[in-house]
């Protein structure tokens, strides 16, 4: 019954879904300093951090409080996995994880077409292009796609690696996904942000390389082109890679 034990089965459960803490750190939001120290139990978890994680897993609300107090965190998580919601309850009687992969696929298709709806609606409330939230706005619904295309990939992952028949569905909503975003980048033609995405799509040279070509990381360069995060220095780099751009 402790922070450490109920930390452990969440990474179980990461590890055995084969996703790495960037993965999960993409589907939710949450650091990957956050998450690891919810893992390992190092510190008492923000309320919202818990439940980003809980979403970002598509375990039901209040799992991991349920593990912290369990006798046997793994066979708890196990429960709640193998059961479905209506018969979820207190039964401690799986003695390890197991990991229904159709089901998990079942449940993180679930969350990509949630997020596409909710992105769809957030669309048709855009403000008007002359009031002065329209860019805000703008730059708050792309950088919810990008969390929504993060998890969608890592759905299409697990799907694959179940055999479920639910990948060229999660394909869709990917794809779907990626042309909101391109689209909202396309509404604001002067971002240096959605300059140099535009200026990376028509460049005939790998991502790899122009993340040298401005001293970047991968990583970086994903910030730059989805969300308009410029690393300090990096900026007249940036500006001389979308000028070269015809």
């Amino acid at each position: 019954m402790s922070r450490e034990a109920a930390g452990a089965a969440i990474r179980a459960l990461r590890e055995a879904r084969d996703w790495s803490l960037a993965d999960l750190a993409a589907a939710t939001g949450v650091s990957i300093m956050g998450l690891s120290f919810l893992e390992r139990g190092a510190r008492k978890p923000h309320k919202g951090t818990v439940q980003k994680v809980e979403n970002g897993l598509g375990l039901p609300a209040g799992t991991y409080s349920r593990l912290v107090v369990a006798d046997d965190p793994a066979a708890e998580l196990a429960q709640l996995l193998a059961t479905s919601p209506a018969e979820r309850d207190d039964s401690r009687t799986a003695t390890s994880i197991v990991v229904n992969r159709h089901s998990d696929a079942e449940v993180l298709e679930a969350h990509a077409e949630a997020h596409l709806e909710s992105l769809n609606s957030l669309m048709a409330r855009l403000p008007a292009e002359t009031s002065n939230e329209y860019e805000t706005y703008i730059q708050s619904v792309i950088a919810q796609c990008v969390k929504a295309e993060m998890l969608a990939a890592n759905s299409w992952r697990v799907a694959v690696n179940a055999g479920a028949q639910s990948t060229d569905r999660l394909m869709t909503h990917l794809e779907s996904l990626e042309a909101i975003r391109t689209g909202l980048l396309a509404r604001l033609p002067g971002s240096i942000g959605s300059r140099f995405d535009q200026a990376c799509a028509r460049s005939a040279l790998p991502e790899s390389v122009i993340a040298t070509l401005l001293g970047v990381s991968t990583e970086q360069m994903w910030d730059i082109r989805n969300r308009g995060v410029i690393p300090p220095g990096a900026l007249p780099r940036v500006r001389a890679f979308v000028e070269a751009q015809p």
